[in-house]
């Protein structure tokens, strides 16, 4: 995998004072951008040079480092909120810091640092006409992934009194110069750096002012910014760094490159679109949380999606069998006799809660085990009994005759086994048995379950007495 690093050229100011963004469009500027190539995982073997961004070559991936004397780090306590409206509020936050109006500059807040208040965050201030002039040109490299940092990240730190090993390869303090000037960069914590301008007079190697102690500056080169920022996009790649998800490109700076007119870097990045997924991700170990992240997040909405197919399933099935069952009592009903709508509303008025409890105790389905259509209660139960008499008086055979019942029950019983009845009773619509105590292991929900195995219906009553119904136990909402 090859590395593009890209250093920024300072933003133009003159006797302490900015340019305008016009001094930047001029071709001056413009080829004063540096770059360093390392090719596979040998940092100590590079291709180096300066120009445009327009004339760099490809890689995998970029590094860009923006000179930290161009970007302010502060930390500041930023309210949780989305990244839309964090947006809006960042400016009146760092308000107090500015010297003049918040319109022009633009403002980033650095991801939470694992192990510290999410509240506590390092926020990056930029001039914003800057930041939109380097956008366009970082836009034109030819990498599928591009990261903007501020280069006092790849310098060495000491927290704590103690060796930063990870960036032990960088020096403490880096320098350059700059018409006349000496620019000094230190970093002071996982996220923040300072920078500063100081007079020629002070040579490399001399003590510096006592603001930075006893350390010694050592001026930029590819010798050791090669190897430290190779180093620092080693250990960036896992979520658990502080600096992971850190860049200072607004997310919007391809499309503001696009409007250059350079119409094959849109071809190329559609072409490298798979190749740069895997850049992403490269170098990161199987066990870092990130790189299931998107598998689970599809997992998660996959299970989703099928308890929620499965709720409506279901919701469907409960609807439509309600539905299904007005509409078979709407049948019936219109094919009920004068007779058997008379006694139907007679038995509903007897089971009512102001009936008497002698007239509600006869009309229950299972008092003395009586079958539910001796006094049918339902427009559906009185149906099937005039349907059944109906049939009778003409001598045909019904579900309900006796010798088709004894026929079901001779198969539960071969299922239960041997010499299991001890008594039947037959009221001309159902039957009613009764199984010998102790004579099976068998509860009453598993001689229901038995029953259902065979297609039967059977409804327990009390202790070894069950009901076998007709019709499978049509219209009895099983």
């Amino acid at each position: 995998m090859s590395l593009l690093i890209v250093r920024c050229p300072l933003k133009p100011f003159h006797g302490g004072m900015t340019s305008s963004p016009g001094d930047w469009q001029d071709e001056a500027q413009i080829e004063q951008f540096e770059w360093c190539l390392i090719q596979g995982e040998d940092a100590s073997t590079y291709q180096t040079g300066i120009g445009s961004t327009e004339s760099m070559p490809y890689a995998d991936q970029a590094l860009v480092l923006m000179p930290t004397l161009d970007v302010r780090l502060i930390e500041a306590k930023v309210p949780l909120a989305n990244a839309k409206k964090l947006q809006q509020i960042l400016p009146n936050l760092v308000e107090e810091y500015l010297l003049s109006g918040a319109e022009s500059i633009s403002v980033q807040a650095f991801p939470p640092v694992p192990g510290k208040p999410a509240i506590q965050r390092t926020v990056a201030i930029i001039e914003r006409a800057w930041n939109a002039w380097l956008s366009q040109q970082l836009g034109l490299l030819l990498c599928p992934r591009v990261r903007l940092i501020p280069d006092c990240l790849v310098l060495d730190w000491h927290p704590a009194d103690e060796s930063n090993e990870a960036l032990a390869i960088a020096p403490v303090i880096s320098l350059m110069r700059s018409e006349g000037n000496i620019i000094l960069t230190k970093r002071t914590g996982e996220q923040l750096g300072v920078s500063w301008v100081e007079p020629e007079n002070i040579e490399q190697g001399t003590s510096l002012p006592s603001m930075v102690g006893h350390e010694q500056a050592v001026e930029i080169s590819w010798d050791w910014l090669a190897p430290s920022a190779a180093q620092y996009i080693k250990i960036t790649t896992s979520s658990k760094s502080a600096n992971f998800a850190l860049n200072l490109l607004p997310k919007t700076f391809r499309q503001q490159a696009s409007k250059l007119g350079r119409k094959g870097l849109t071809d190329l990045l559609a072409r490298q679109r798979g190749e740069a997924g895997a850049s992403a991700t490269a170098g990161m170990a199987w066990t870092d949380p990130l790189v299931w992240r998107p598998a689970l997040l599809w997992a998660t909405y996959a299970l989703a999606v099928m308890v929620l197919g499965l709720a409506l399933h279901l919701t469907w099935l409960a609807v439509d069998n309600w539905r299904w069952g007005n509409k078979m009592d709407f049948m019936a009903a219109q094919s009920l006799s004068s007779a058997s709508a008379s006694s139907l509303a007679q038995n509903i008025a007897s089971a009512s809660p102001n009936a008497s409890p002698n007239a509600s105790l006869n009309a229950s389905p299972n008092s003395n085990g009586d079958s539910p259509f001796a006094k049918p209660t339902t427009v559906l139960q009185a149906f099937i009994k005039q349907a059944t008499q109906e049939q009778r008086r003409q001598g045909v055979p019904t579900d309900a005759d006796f010798s088709a019942m004894t026929a079901k029950l001779l198969q539960l019983k071969n299922l239960l086994g041997p010499e299991v009845l001890q008594k039947i009773d037959y009221d001309g619509y159902a039957l009613t048995f009764e199984l010998k105590p102790g004579s099976t292991p068998q509860n009453s929900a598993e001689v229901v379950q038995k029953a259902r195995s065979l297609g039967l219906v059977v409804t327990p009553l009390e202790a070894n007495r069950f009901r076998l119904e007709p019709y499978a136990g049509l219209g009895l909402s099983l």
